[in-house]
């Protein structure tokens, strides 16, 4: 089976035993395969969700997580010492479908709109948003589960190849341990399209790397890379990886360039893999007080209280693109360049909520991820949410100033 399990099944990695595997869930192109290894005389899980190309994370997707940790929760959990999530190291880590909630999300809007003409009542109403509410609850689950099985082993995320988006960014997050890959970085990228990080992504970015860090990456939506990362206490360790990410030919045969990009991700799969596998499991199996961690005064604080809110004043106001609303961001690349991509006022209206609630001496971890669940579940419900997919699908200037359905 092709994919980064590839790696753990090899007998390439020096002093891993594969024991086999303990849950498989294959659909179309995209598996999860939860295997049992053993390393420093230490018994453990790699756990390996693969999803070419941008690996996103789609409710399918979701079941499995749960199924593979109930596994691991119902028959192993005395058993190992330590569980790694993995995936691929390919250029690009995306989060949920954004084709498939544009058209969940178009769907809903027209049987409001038959309901409200109707005069349902508004219970019923709002209940045709039930989808979106189980999508992000089954994210915030899958943050219970692995935060509970924390308490017993030690989870690790490898987080190989370029950047994660969203949900990619999140559920690593949502372990113990990251390792990084230089070429790596996050984007809370939701504040651009009016959600905001939905699975426990800011309530554990906020517990890593402090209040100022979180409150930048949740807020901006900047993409911050791998030694940034590090600095301010998101990632425990990053490796230095030189190799260029492979790039996809382009000839008269587009079936045939297709074939030659998968051999060439593959075989970067497994190169890159051999190196960071490696470091992850050493973190894996060491004592605690060797894991590499920064707290307080030693993380790097990427922009002061006044930055950000000078910045995000700047982007929340849709008065500040008049005249760009619409057109192709390759066609006003300078302007965007100076400016920065529009955020949504009311993701921006949430985030400031839940900080203003959870300044550092109130920070609960617990209770932000419950509210920023809910937060989040009010913004599928804003108008200007399906505005900001369309625009981040077609590559536009968003346009967030108020509408009515």
């Amino acid at each position: 089976m092709a994919g980064p399990i590839d790696i753990f099944r090899s007998g390439n990695l020096s002093g891993v035993e594969n024991l086999g595997s303990v849950y498989a869930w294959e659909e179309g192109r995209a598996s999860l395969f939860l295997d049992e290894i053993t390393f420093g005389g230490k018994k453990g899980g790699i756990l390996c969700y693969y999803n070419p190309p941008v690996h996103q994370v789609g409710n399918p997707g979701l079941d499995a997580y749960h199924a593979a940790l109930d596994k691991v929760a119902g028959e192993k959990l005395n058993e190992w010492a330590f569980l790694i999530f993995y995936g691929g190291c390919d250029p690009v880590h995306a989060g949920g479908d954004l084709k498939e909630s544009l058209n969940r999300l178009t769907e809903t809007i027209g049987k409001r709109r038959e309901m409200e003409k109707a005069g349902k009542p508004m219970e019923e109403i709002d209940a045709l948003y039930a989808w979106g509410d189980r999508r992000i609850e089954k994210g915030v689950g899958l943050y219970k589960k692995i935060r509970q099985l924390s308490e017993d082993l030690r989870t690790l995320a490898i987080c190989g190849g370029g950047t994660r988006f969203g949900g990619s960014a999140e559920i690593t997050l949502m372990t113990d341990v990251l390792i990084g890959d230089s070429r790596s970085g996050m984007c809370f990228s939701e504040a651009m399209i009016g959600l905001i990080p939905g699975w426990s992504g800011v309530g554990r970015a906020y517990t890593k790397a402090g209040y100022l860090n979180a409150k930048f990456m949740a807020s901006t939506s900047r993409e911050v890379k791998a030694r940034d990362l590090e600095a301010c206490g998101v990632y425990n360790a990053v490796v230095e990886i030189s190799d260029p990410f492979p790039r996809k030919e382009r000839t008269d045969d587009p079936a045939r360039d297709k074939a030659h990009y998968a051999e060439a991700l593959q075989e970067h799969n497994n190169a890159i893999g051999t190196k960071l596998a490696p470091v992850a499991l050493e973190l894996a199996t060491c004592p605690r007080n060797q894991v590499p961690v920064r707290v307080g005064k030693d993380r790097k604080v990427l922009a002061t209280e006044r930055e950000i809110h000078e910045e995000v004043s700047r982007r929340v106001d849709p008065m500040t693109y008049e005249g760009l609303w619409g057109k192709p961001l390759k066609e006003v690349r300078e302007e965007i360049k100076r400016l920065g991509r529009p955020l949504a006022p009311q993701s921006i209206r949430e985030l400031n909520r839940l900080f203003e609630t959870y300044p550092e001496l109130k920070f609960d971890e617990e209770k932000f991820v419950e509210d920023e669940m809910k937060a989040d579940s009010r913004l599928y419900r804003d108008p200007r949410f399906r505005l900001g997919i369309i625009a981040t699908l077609e590559q536009k200037v968003a346009d967030f100033r108020e509408v009515q359905e």
